[in-house]
This record gives structure tokens, C-alpha cells and sequence, in this order.
């Protein structure tokens, strides 16, 4: 799994009367993943070729055209009845991202269009972010197996959406170049061509409004 840095921060949640000081615990890593989308039946082939630990998780994902014009990403993952909040922001090699554990109460009150007082939501405000525009529309769920493989974690998912189903194989790692390889080389195995990472998830979900899907 990748590297990630274990940060404590101290804030002010500006939105409580008089301001309250807060202790918060973030993690934050570079995101370097491959990825690729896969016929169902490679897809299988896959699952009967590699054991790991699969469960479910759900992504509600948090939108607005502000966030999307700069390529953030803003999600709420639910996964065995724990709950993150997950900011992705553009970086030189891959994504950085925030990832902060949040309650069911806060996604319920997210859903209900009001935005927790959190390390996230504070820096989104600190970066001139309007929060009152940014809404929970949209979910997927993914029934995912992990794979410690190489250098990194080999992910085989089954995604539900919007009526749809796809599959996808992800391949995250700490070093670029040396996981780019072992990736390249997995696929030859399985007569696969990676021309690039496939779109995320939450921009399949998208297109499929968009295309009235």
C-alpha cells in the first residue's frame, strides 16, 4: 500500500458559536495507481486466478462545478461499517490525497445539504470553496477484491451504477516506475493492452447521466 503520512491538526471550526478547537487525525498519501477496465470475462478469470479479501463498499460522491473545473475530487466511502471522507487533489505524480474518518451522522447531515466542521471541509473553505454548493447526489458500489501483489495491492472490482455494471482491475503502488512495470507485465499474462488508466469511477458515473443512460 502506499506511503502515508500521519498528520494531527489543530483547527477552528469557524461555523460553531464562539469557534471550538478541534483535534483531528488525517492521513495523507500519494495516490499511484494503473488502472484498466475489464471484459467480465477476463474479469473472472481474474478472480479465479487470485485470492484476497473481498468485501462491499459504497462511494457517495460530494460535487460542484467549482470542484470539477479543478479537477478536486470529494467522496464519502462506506466500507464495513466505517466511514471516510476522501479529498483527491492534483499532484506531479498522480493524486494527493486527504483522508479523514467521518460518522454516519455526518453523512446523513451531508445528504440532508448541510457540510460537517472537519479537516476537509476546512481546507476546501481555506481554498475559497463555497460549501453550500457542493451536493451528494451520487453513489457506486463496488464489491472489491484485494490482492497484496508485487510492490503494491492489486484491487479486482465489480462496479454497480446507475443500472449499469462494469469491471475494473487497479493496481496501486508506492514506486511509478517499478509498479508501472509489474502492472505492464500482468497484463501481457492476460493478453491485455493498458494504453493509460481508464476514468475514475466518479467520471463513468457522470457520463452516464450525461448520456441519459
Amino acid at each position: 500500500m502506499p506511503a502515508q503520512t500521519r498528520i494531527i491538526h489543530f483547527y477552528v471550526c469557524l461555523g460553531a458559536a464562539g469557534g471550538k478547537e478541534c483535534e483531528v487525525i488525517m492521513e495523507k498519501n500519494l495516490e499511484i495507481e494503473y488502472k484498466m477496465l475489464l471484459t467480465e470475462e477476463v474479469f473472472h478469470q481474474l478472480m479465479n486466478d487470485f485470492t484476497g479479501h473481498t468485501y462491499s463498499q459504497t462511494n457517495y460522491y460530494l460535487t460542484s462545478i467549482e470542484l470539477g473545473a479543478l479537477r478536486y475530487s470529494l467522496r464519502i466511502r462506506e466500507k464495513e461499517g466505517y466511514y471516510e471522507m476522501t479529498l483527491k487533489t492534483p499532484a506531479a505524480n498522480g493524486r494527493m490525497e486527504h483522508n479523514l474518518e467521518i460518522t454516519k451522522e455526518d453523512l446523513i447531515m451531508i445528504q440532508n445539504g448541510q457540510m460537517p466542521d472537519n479537516e476537509i471541509t476546512c481546507l476546501l473553505k481555506d481554498k475559497g470553496f463555497d460549501l453550500s454548493l457542493i451536493k451528494q447526489s451520487y453513489s457506486l458500489t463496488t464489491i472489491r477484491r484485494d490482492v497484496p501483489f508485487d510492490s503494491g495491492m492489486l484491487s479486482l472490482d465489480e462496479n454497480h451504477y446507475n443500472g449499469i455494471t462494469d469491471y475494473e482491475l487497479e493496481f496501486e503502488v508506492n514506486d511509478e516506475e517499478a509498479g508501472l512495470k509489474q502492472f505492464k507485465e500482468l497484463c501481457e499474462i492476460y493478453h491485455l493492452q493498458y494504453k493509460g488508466n481508464c476514468a475514475s469511477k466518479i467520471v463513468r458515473v457522470l457520463s452516464t447521466l450525461k448520456a441519459g443512460l
